[in-house]
């Protein structure tokens, strides 16, 4: 009986700690946590499973997005180029909460690149930040 509650009692403690370290963990905080991940490794997971269509929130703000068309910006993603290993090296806090700085690292013809993609939380969704031009430079697309 003695055992049965002091069994119970570890399997408290152990719940509650883990609930406490899971409040303090990071997941959707940020972009260096999304989804036990970072936003560009997410991206490129999607991208491998050919689900464009779930990479557009996070590439295109809606106002871009209704400018382009829906079906402009799938075909700009299906070329885009996510065959590279990205490996993230930094990151800066830009504004408190709501932008990031990443600094990515690749090697691409034997030769190691770094580029910086800026990251903002909208609306509980994180947003890559980039121009067109920002987008060719980092993700190389296919030749049709």
């Amino acid at each position: 009986m003695v055992g049965r509650l002091i069994i119970c009692i570890a399997v408290l403690l152990n719940v509650q700690c883990t609930m406490q370290a899971q409040d303090q963990s990071c997941l959707f905080r940020n972009p260096l946590c999304f989804y036990s991940t970072d936003i560009l490794s997410y991206l490129q997971i999607l991208y491998k499973n050919s689900r464009y269509e779930e990479m557009i929130p996070f590439l295109y703000e809606p106002k871009v997005l209704q400018k382009i068309g829906k079906d402009k910006a799938l075909n700009a993603i299906s070329m885009m180029n996510f065959g590279y290993e990205f490996r993230r090296v930094g990151i800066k806090e830009e504004k408190k909460g709501q932008i990031w700085l990443i600094t990515y690292q690749r090697i691409r013809i034997g030769t190691s690149e770094t580029f910086t993609i800026r990251c903002q939380n909208v609306n509980d969704t994180t947003r890559l930040l980039m121009s067109s031009n920002q987008r060719k430079t980092v993700f190389h697309p296919k030749r049709p």
